[in-house]
């Protein structure tokens, strides 16, 4: 079977093998894709993090927030204090908000990208953070699930490089992890080890 190369008019096909071929479909690479390829290299798929992770990964933030105001409201009835229970609800709004628009902008920043020769994860916010790592030097790939995801159908992708022993990126709050997962290691079977190296 064979890869379609993404273009604006057609999306990629990434085939899974097998009778049934389920495939994953992208437009052209967003512009900062496109920035990170190098000469005549294929994207193969880009996945975007589910939507659901501005709220899932904001619950630790906002309980703590919520404690926060339920406190300084608790306090506002002596009269010492110098601030009312609708003042401690506004500033538990105001941090709410801050919180939560962070998490939207870490979330607008995040792509992970599978090409004909890497892996790719791009994120940050003020300050861009990429990792990248050839097919032929990924060592391992993981599907993790902590319980917040699998309540939405969401997973992590691990990789693990040679020489490390340890996870060196994650793709974080995937939809349909298991499917992108089967693409990634079909890539390294194709491109990487199959290939003898990129």
């Amino acid at each position: 079977m064979s890869v379609d190369r993404p273009t604006s008019d057609r999306p990629a096909r990434i085939p899974f093998g097998g009778e049934a071929e389920a495939s994953i479909s992208i437009e052209a690479p967003p512009a900062p894709v496109a920035s990170l390829l190098s000469d005549g290299e294929t994207v193969l798929m880009v996945v975007r993090p589910s939507l659901w992770m501005v709220g899932l990964w904001s619950i630790g933030a906002l309980g703590v927030i919520a404690g926060m105001v339920f406190a300084l409201a608790w306090g506002a009835r002596f009269e010492w204090t110098g601030w009312t229970e609708s003042q401690a609800f506004g500033l538990g709004l105001l941090l709410a908000g801050i919180r939560l628009v962070w998490q939207f902008l870490d979330w607008m920043n995040r792509l992970y990208v599978l090409t004909d020769r890497r892996v790719i994860r791009r994120r940050g916010i003020l300050q861009v953070d990429v990792f990248e790592a050839r097919l032929d030097r990924i060592q391992q790939t993981s599907v993790l699930r902590l319980v917040r995801e699998r309540l939405f159908g969401l997973g992590t992708i691990a990789f693990a490089t040679a020489g490390t022993g340890t996870l060196d990126a994650l793709w974080e709050a995937v939809d349909d992890p298991f499917a992108v997962h089967q693409a990634v290691t079909q890539a390294i079977d194709r491109y990487g080890r199959g290939a003898g190296g990129v």
